[in-house]
């Protein structure tokens, strides 16, 4: 499996140079791979892609995927960085209007050969699997993807190993992320309750199992929205130990 870091860690960035350190550290961590947070990406990189893209192969690192939006110039974005999957959380007013967004979104995509990757969320138009399965069904014949994210499962009284194995041939992409605590989810706070890997409830034990069941081989993103004492580099660091010593005690 591809051992893989956000950028989300290092929050919002304000220069490329930022950007950059990031993707240094991700790299000399162990990390192969690395997911771009989008959204907080610095002005200059949103406006020139193609310095993006520069930075991550001169850090020899690969892209599993990018954060994206429903807006159709993503699927051009997402390969500007280096990728083929866009992971989607969808944030509407209600779910009939997402579903009008992402299929168009799901129509340029296609076009660009870039896969959606449905994130369930928190909190989100996509909380239950009737949720996800009505909005692939909707997007047919696009094709899209689903990413499985450990924490948001949990949060959403979600079995990640029944999850896995519904979706085991549309499995894109994995994000490793741990859930401080259940709690109703109105209650879930982004900044305190998602930590770093092994400290929270989230069975991240079983989701490997899982995806070793299914054959999956893809990138498992580590990712944390808010590093304990905000040092992004030490949550990394540990996130990496704790994903190595994972994938290397169920086989490698």
């Amino acid at each position: 499996m591809i051992l893989s870091c956000s950028t989300i860690t290092w929050g919002k960035l304000r220069r490329a140079s930022q950007f950059e350190k990031s993707l240094a550290t991700i790299k000399a961590l162990g990390f192969s791979d690395t997911g771009i947070e989008y959204p907080m990406l610095p002005r200059s990189l949103k406006e020139s892609h193609s310095l993006g893209g520069k930075a991550i192969k001169k850090a020899g690192l690969t892209v599993s995927g990018v954060a994206i939006d429903t807006s159709p110039v993503m699927s051009r974005i997402v390969r500007d960085f280096g990728s083929a999957i866009g992971w989607l959380c969808l944030f509407e007013k209600d779910i009939d209007l997402a579903i009008e967004k992402t299929k168009k979104l799901a129509e340029a995509c296609t076009k660009s050969g870039v896969s959606i990757s449905l994130h369930p969320h928190i909190r989100s138009n996509i909380e239950t699997t009737e949720d996800l399965d009505r909005i692939m069904k909707a997007c047919a014949p696009n094709k899209t993807t689903v990413c499985v994210d450990t924490a948001h499962l949990t949060g959403l009284d979600i079995s990640i190993p029944k999850f896995i194995n519904r979706y085991k041939r549309a499995i894109s992409l994995v994000h490793f992320k741990d859930l401080r605590v259940k709690k109703p989810q109105k209650d879930v706070d982004y900044a305190l309750d998602f930590i770093d890997l092994g400290e929270g409830v989230a069975d991240l034990n079983g989701a490997l199992k899982s995806l070793r069941a299914i054959g999956y081989s893809g990138a498992i993103m580590a990712e944390v929205d808010h590093p304990a004492d905000g040092n992004p580099e030490l949550s990394a660091k540990k996130n990496y130990a704790f994903l190595a010593s994972l994938v290397r005690s169920r086989g490698g």
